[in-house]
């Protein structure tokens, strides 16, 4: 009884294991012959095997497709995003703002498919890119001031 599934969080420390152990045998010594536990006793486990398609279908098939299935759930988001900016693009006129929205997407999809970050990773790109930008914006600023402050003979 102290399967994983059973509580949800998988137990690799022996010390918790122990103590989860020695609490249901603690609660199996008190439900010891009452009405719950001669229920107990009266359930078969029953394992579904899929009937004649379940039985005729082979372990290494359906781990195959358990497989591919995951491997389409994780790169869905890049592929769907591709796939419906290359249909726009090749039926409609797509104008140069759009196009770059369109690129911006596709990307966004590729990049949540890949990377996925969690909240603090993502928090830290925001800041990164903030400060690469802000840095960037800083320069350019810079570059400008020294362009104005060269007189118009000496730029030309």
């Amino acid at each position: 009884m102290s399967s994983p599934d059973f509580h949800g969080e998988e137990i690799t420390n022996p010390e918790q294991k122990r103590q989860v152990d020695e609490g249901i045998a603690a609660i199996e010594e008190q439900l010891a012959g009452t009405a719950a536990d001669r229920l107990a006793q009266q359930l078969v486990p029953v394992v579904p095997d899929g009937g004649t398609l379940g039985q005729a279908l082979t372990p290494k098939r359906v781990e195959k497709a358990a497989k591919v299935r995951d491997w389409l759930r994780i790169w869905a988001p890049g592929i769907a995003a591709t796939v419906v900016f290359v249909f726009a693009v090749a039926l409609f006129p797509i104008p140069g703002p759009l196009l770059v929205y369109g690129l911006a997407v596709v990307g966004f999809g590729w990049w949540h498919a890949a990377g996925r970050p969690a909240p603090a990773d993502a928090a830290r790109m925001v800041a990164y890119t903030t400060s690469d930008a802000a840095t960037r914006v800083r320069g350019r600023i810079e570059r400008l001031t020294q362009r104005r402050t060269v007189p118009r003979s000496e730029q030309e």
